[in-house]
């Protein structure tokens, strides 16, 4: 079954009775060079295990499935069920698992299993949750290749001091490299989106642990940088329960400026910055 062709994607849904649907972000890829892209990223090994999120008609799938011993893939549209079964029929090494990505627990899904390596055409209203949540399931994963919204794409790959930089690109950058593959027009999607998309790939970087509870960073974060034009002793102050003096005192420590501003540390002086200020908090 060609599924790259708009004509034979339109007939298999209205056979089962289905329209993509905009409130889950449906859009189905069709086109044959970019999911060559998309897999070649992934730099795949046969033995290699992939979770792939969102694999709307299986298409995708298929090409992962034919790359790697197995293939784990999370669909939140149980209405989807009977095109995957038809379309994933002839690769048994394909699980489906029918949850919400966003509440999925990882870790359970892939056992004690590792390496493991992420690929997904990922539904954009749940792109930035769902990295997110991806990081906070503390998998080393080996590698993650996502076709993305290209807004969403910037934000992955901004460093300090470029107005994308935020929280996603803190979290993100400490564990991985990024790097864009390639750019994807609507026209290679059905429907087409609005917007053009990019398939970028993360690579890990390092494999210690987080220096700081992840959840403590996430506030130092948001403090820090949804207050961007002030200097962040103010930010971290009013965001947070600490002393301007505390705050003044763990940037000297650092060798930072105490005028600096959120936007302008990387992601390793977050870090070492958060690790600090939880002493002051304990």
């Amino acid at each position: 079954m060609k599924l790259t062709a708009p004509t034979v994607v339109k007939d298999l849904l209205a056979r089962y009775g289905l329209r993509p649907s905009k409130g889950l972000g449906q859009n189905f890829l069709i086109n044959e060079h970019y999911l060559e892209q998309i897999v070649v990223a992934g730099e795949l090994e046969p033995e290699d295990l992939v979770l792939e999120i969102g694999p709307g008609l299986g298409v995708l799938t298929r090409e992962l499935a034919s790359a790697v011993r197995r293939v784990i893939a999370i669909e939140k549209d149980r209405h989807l069920e009977p095109v995957l079964k038809e379309v994933l029929q002839s690769h048994p090494q394909v699980e489906l698992v029918f949850q919400d990505a966003l509440q999925i627990d990882y870790r359970r899904v892939v056992g004690d299993k590792r390496p493991v390596k992420v690929v997904a055409n990922l539904p954009y209203y749940i792109t930035t949750p769902l990295i997110t949540r991806l990081l906070e399931s503390e998998i080393p994963w080996a590698g993650l290749v996502f076709l993305v919204q290209a807004e969403v794409a910037q934000r992955l790959l901004a460093g300090p001091g470029s107005k994308e930089y935020g929280v996603l690109s803190v979290m993100v950058g400490w564990e991985y490299e990024v790097a864009i593959v390639t750019r994807v027009p609507p026209k290679a999607f059905y429907p087409a989106p609005k917007v053009m998309s990019t398939v970028v790939k993360l690579t890990r970087r390092r494999n210690d642990p987080l220096p700081v509870d992840r959840e403590w960073l996430g506030q130092v974060l948001r403090a820090a940088l949804g207050q961007r034009r002030k200097t962040l002793p103010n930010a971290l102050t009013g965001g947070l329960s600490l002393s301007k003096e505390r705050v003044e005192a763990a940037l000297s420590h650092l060798g930072l400026n105490k005028g600096i501003r959120g936007e302008n540390l990387t992601p390793e002086e977050f870090m070492w910055l958060a690790s600090l200020l939880a002493e002051e908090v304990r």
